[in-house]
């Protein structure tokens, strides 16, 4: 496998960066594309005092390699914020199950994100060895996966989205917040990605990755 280097250059979260103030029974998008180019967890934050937990938002967009996906997500209650589980990269569609009259909602990202797939070699005898290099304030996961992202064509084994995978935190790789050199825990991942569990403003990270053949 070649060396492979990665930069990650967060944007800040942004609780209004797909919309402001959608209101009633269809929401409009106005920006659809998060403005760093990476897959965040998208933030539904209610304006008004009215408890709308009652409710759903379906969310439409693309994961980090740029697959469609979707996500249905509880409404948020008075005065709250409710979180997507998964990342989205861009937001087509936000459609609420029943209208919010004329309250309004705010639709952004926070502060989590998610890399795109990286393959490794699995068939590589060694494990990976990886450096991540820390700039500001940040706290990181590399989750792996042992299946084929590629996906199989013979049933069932066909993947829609980065989701469709079983990800565990890689144990070399959890919860840290400053700069590393490790290998990964064992051979034979399929693929990893780098999971950012909060980070302040100006926060980034450098990601290099090097595995021998033999």
């Amino acid at each position: 496998m070649r060396p492979k280097q990665l930069d990650f250059d967060p944007a800040n979260a942004n609780l209004t960066g797909f919309a402001s103030n959608v209101t009633g029974a269809a929401f409009v998008i106005t920006t659809t594309a998060t403005t760093d180019g990476l897959a965040h967890q998208v933030s539904i934050r209610n304006d008004s005092a009215t408890d709308h937990s009652g409710k759903t938002v379906t969310l439409v967009g693309t994961d980090a390699d740029g697959r469609a996906q979707t996500e249905v997500v509880t409404g948020p209650g008075t005065s709250a914020t409710v979180e997507s589980t998964k990342y989205f990269k861009t937001l087509t569609s936000a459609t609420p199950s029943a209208t919010i009259g004329a309250d309004t909602f705010d639709i952004g990202w926070v502060d989590e994100f998610v890399s795109q797939t990286i393959p490794i070699d699995w068939r590589a005898p060694t494990p990976a060895t990886i450096q991540v290099v820390v700039t500001g304030t940040i706290n990181f996961d590399i989750e792996a996966t042992l299946q084929d992202f590629y996906g199989n064509t013979d049933a069932p084994f066909t993947f829609a989205d980065q989701e469709d995978l079983a990800w565990f935190n890689e144990a070399n790789f959890t919860a840290k917040t400053a700069s590393l050199t490790d290998d990964l825990a064992l051979p034979g991942y399929r693929a990893i990605r780098l999971v950012v569990n909060s980070y302040t403003d100006t926060a980034e990270l450098q990601v290099f990755i090097i595995q021998p053949d033999n």
